[in-house]
Parts: C-alpha cells; sequence; structure tokens
C-alpha cells in the first residue's frame, strides 16, 4: 500500500470517528474494514470519544489476537543459541516501551 492511499484511508477513518454515526450498510462495511485494517489508528483517533465502544473493543481484540498470533508464531520456531539476544531484546524493548507509557500517565 502506497502513502497516499494510507492517507486516505486514515482521513476516511476519522471522519467516521467524528460523524454521529455511519449511516447506511456500505459506510459500515467501510468503517469496520478501516478499523481492522488500522486498529491502532482507530484507537487513537477514537480514544476522546464516547461513540463506537463495541468497535473500539473489537480494535483491541484484533490487536490482542495479532499479538499472540505473532508469539505462537515464535513459540512454534526452533529457538536456538544465538537467537537468545533478539528474543531479550524483543522483550526488554517491550517493557521499556510499558513503563515509557506507564510513567506518561502519571
Amino acid at each position: 500500500m502506497n502513502a497516499e492511499n494510507k492517507n486516505a484511508d486514515l482521513l476516511q477513518l476519522l471522519r467516521f470517528i467524528n460523524q454521529d454515526n455511519a449511516v447506511g450498510w456500505c459506510a459500515n462495511i467501510w468503517f469496520n474494514g478501516l478499523v481492522n485494517k488500522y486498529p491502532f489508528h482507530f484507537l487513537v483517533y477514537a480514544q476522546n470519544t464516547n461513540r463506537n465502544e463495541w468497535r473500539k473493543e473489537k480494535a483491541r481484540e484484533k490487536i490482542k489476537r495479532e499479538i499472540n498470533d505473532k508469539i505462537e508464531k515464535l513459540l512454534s520456531l526452533s529457538i536456538e543459541q544465538k537467537d537468545i539476544e533478539a528474543y531479550e531484546k524483543l522483550l526488554s524493548n517491550l517493557n521499556e516501551f510499558i513503563l515509557k507509557k506507564e510513567n506518561n500517565k502519571l
């Protein structure tokens, strides 16, 4: 996907979020497709609204599923001594990101 298409998608996602309702079945399918394609963006854009709560939950579930699928894939592969550093770095980066986000909440 090129950057121009992604930007157009994200602009439309923002428009849907700012509307009271996505009117019509076609608009709803489009909106849901964009939420599914860009769940992180959706959660950021929609975090200060009280609308679309079920879509927010669906976006969170999609993100969890994607992360869990990647973990399952990683654990299904053979692990070798040379991989340990990469695994440790991955966990360290994740922990650092979480700590940074938690500290920004204070």
